[in-house]
């Protein structure tokens, strides 16, 4: 069998005679950090595409795909246990459901973000939550891993088309991604939030829509499909594609599908189940891709760990 590379895309119980058994103990909940974004001006500059000012349509336009070198999984297998459960379900848009054109859903996008002075892109989704305000992507997406830096002028792009978002570039106000992914580069632990700021008065949900989200699901699901903006030879970034199919294992905690987008589609929404072509439930998140062998994308699914992050956001 050909060698295939991957590169990532930016109780034991002991009985004792006479002796009681303790209860189990639940394993411990991964750690997590967050930090916040500066203060925004208190007017945005003219005709800027964002309140800070710093985005323009060149710099949208020749942001970096996300990758890493090619490497294997980092750190030891997720636990996901034996329970899963959801941790919001969907909501269409106020007014309805909607879709910036037939093949561009509103709750995915564009993920644009300054790393060590060079901008990036990668890809998110919405996902409901009490505040109105969150995505899901990539823990590369937003922090570099050991040895980097938290990424910065973070901004969401949804139904991002051929130069431009259909509603808008919204601001980030807190990003929050795991220790083991920030010190050690932990691929089970590729998995980050973002919460946004208001536009013109607005919250992000309430404007494009929210997809659930579920956490503690195997690597075999079947009807899985996969959002992305894949941005390197032969995609340009401009327009989102999609891969659909059954998800299988791929060594001790990933899930793989078989599909051809690359850099720029790291973060983008794994679909457990879909509602219609616009709205469903997130069960894992872009991490990884083949780079030899058939083209496979690979996630580790959400585990409790991301359940318990999602309910650590707040605005």
């Amino acid at each position: 069998m050909p060698r295939t590379f991957v590169r990532l895309l930016a109780a034991g119980v002991l009985l004792v005679t006479g002796a009681a058994v303790p209860p189990a103990t639940a394993a411990p909940t991964a750690a997590t950090t967050a930090v916040r974004a500066p203060a925004l001006s208190a007017k945005a500059p003219a005709g800027a595409l964002d309140a800070t000012g710093y985005w323009t349509a060149e710099k949208l336009r020749n942001a970096i795909p996300a990758d890493l070198p090619s490497g294997s999984t980092a750190g030891t297998p997720a636990k996901q246990g034996t329970s899963s459960g959801i941790a919001s379900r969907p909501v269409a848009a106020l007014g309805g459901n909607k879709l910036a054109n037939d093949a561009v859903p509103s709750t995915a996008g564009k993920l644009f973000f300054t790393d060590n002075g060079l901008n990036y892109v990668c890809s998110a989704s919405t996902i409901n939550n009490g505040y109105k305000n969150l995505i899901i992507t990539a823990g590369h997406c937003v922090h570099s891993g050991q040895g980097g830096a938290w990424h910065s002028n973070i901004v969401f792009a949804p139904a991002y088309y051929n130069g431009q978002s259909g509603y808008g570039l919204w601001n980030w106000s807190q990003a929050r991604a795991f220790d083991s992914w920030i010190n050690g580069s932990d691929f089970t632990h590729d998995q980050a939030f973002v919460t946004l700021q208001q536009r013109n008065g607005a919250n992000l949900i309430d404007s494009v829509g929210g997809n659930g989200l579920v956490w503690g699901n195997g690597q075999n699901q079947p009807g899985t499909r996969i959002w992305g903006w894949p941005a390197e030879a032969p995609y340009n970034g401009e327009v989102p594609y999609y891969c659909d199919g059954d998800t299988y294992a791929w060594g001790g905690s990933d899930a793989a599908l078989t599909c051809s987008m690359n850099g720029g589609a790291s973060g983008g929404p794994w679909f457990k189940d879909r509602i219609d072509a616009n709205l469903g439930y997130v069960f894992a998140v872009t991490s990884r891709r083949t780079t030899s062998g058939t083209p496979t994308l690979l996630s580790t699914p959400n585990t409790p760990d991301v359940k318990t992050m999602f309910d650590q956001m707040t605005t």
